[in-house]
């Protein structure tokens, strides 16, 4: 599954029944995969740049992608065409996610913006977030489902410093509910659930691995995600940057 002159593989999602897979690259493709056979089935072609991140529908046969070209694609995955394009970013989208209702699609994106669509009415965002950091990761919480986090930099991801920062959101107001500063000393490159939702894991450019628990009760959110100060409830694992 991996021919030669293949571009950088960004991402890949997994359909709902675990049979296909499809992956997002530089070369502006993205393709699904037969996961027993290993073996590529169709190609989705009409970004024109880098595609960043792709997402496969929780239980429908669509597929979300976003690429540098400033541009949201949604795909019949039978038949390889799009469904709908959205234009609401000025700037590359860096990652999409679909929440678990199935109707809420996730965005975030360099223009320091996460846009949140509903698939039943496409033709403008549901809610526009604005963050004083470029956005590299988005999350849904996998249990509470008007609840999310978002991961970023302080600066342009082109500057060799960029300081990470960690935002918590819900649905129902433009503005973070909570944030930890300086959560990783570079971008955060991703983020992602424990499926109980009580442990967030952090990645970012600084080789680095965060593990953060949420706050027992009567702790203060700064205190409990804010660093080593809390000892034993965050744990730092060196790895290999992006």
């Amino acid at each position: 599954m991996n021919p030669p002159g293949m571009q950088n593989i960004n991402l890949k999602a997994f359909s709902s029944t675990d049979l296909k897979f499809v992956s997002a690259s530089d070369d502006q493709q993205l393709k699904i995969w037969d996961f027993r056979q290993c073996k590529e089935e169709r190609q989705l072609s009409g970004h024109n740049w880098d595609v960043r991140t792709v997402d496969w529908h929780p239980r429908l046969g669509m597929i979300a992608s976003g690429s540098k070209d400033n541009m949201i694609r949604l795909w019949d995955p039978r038949t390889a065409k799009t469904l709908a394009t959205l234009r609401q970013h000025n700037n590359s989208v860096a990652q999409v996610q679909w929440n678990c209702n199935g109707r809420w699609l996730l965005s975030g994106g360099r223009d320091r913006c996460i846009k949140m669509f509903d698939v039943r009415k496409l033709s403008e965002e549901m809610m526009t977030f604005v963050t004083q950091r470029e956005v590299h990761s988005v999350a849904w919480h996998p249990v509470h489902e008007t609840m999310f986090a978002s991961g970023g930099s302080l600066r342009s991801s082109n500057e060799p410093i960029s300081e990470g920062r960690i935002e918590f959101w819900t649905t129902d107001n433009s503005r973070p509910r909570a944030y930890v500063e300086d959560a990783n000393m570079s971008q955060i490159w991703s983020l992602d659930w424990h499926p109980m939702g009580h442990i967030l894991a952090s990645s970012s450019n600084s080789k680095t691995i965060r593990l953060w628990c949420r706050p027992r009760p009567g702790e203060h959110l700064p205190t409990e995600l804010g660093g080593a100060e809390v000892d034993g409830r965050i744990f730092d694992f060196q790895g290999s940057s992006r």
